[in-house]
């Protein structure tokens, strides 16, 4: 339920936003001369409203989000995780089961977790 409320006051948010513009004199830009009006508005938020669904409230969102843009920013993970998981599996510290890594031994693991909680 909250995907499509979320969209609809995405949506709500953008159409008002373009109606307040359109009380700015329309003055040319760049060159360019903008035209506000509600269709494009609604436009807008629907588009927006999407994007801010599937990238918030979907698994491939939050993996997009969480893997691709906050680990790498953080330093947490390489920004090239393919190569480095590849570069991995050749050097025999991870091993492949289907599509997925994993740690070839458990010792290291172990190693490996008891190191980063110390380190929080």
């Amino acid at each position: 339920m909250f995907g499509p409320v979320f969209a609809f006051v995405v949506t709500g948010a953008t159409w008002l936003a373009v109606e307040l513009l359109n009380l700015l004199p329309t003055e040319s830009l760049f060159g360019m001369v903008f035209l506000w009006n509600p269709l494009f508005g609604l436009a807008l938020g629907f588009v927006g409203g999407g994007i801010g669904y599937a990238l918030s409230l979907t698994a491939w969102g939050q993996w997009v989000v969480f893997a691709r843009v906050w680990l790498p920013l953080t330093g947490r993970l390489p920004v090239a995780v393919t190569a480095f998981l590849d570069d991995a599996y050749r050097r025999g510290v991870l091993r492949r089961a289907g599509a997925v890594y994993q740690f070839r031994h458990a010792r290291l693991q172990d190693h490996l977790t008891n190191t980063f909680t110390a380190g929080r």
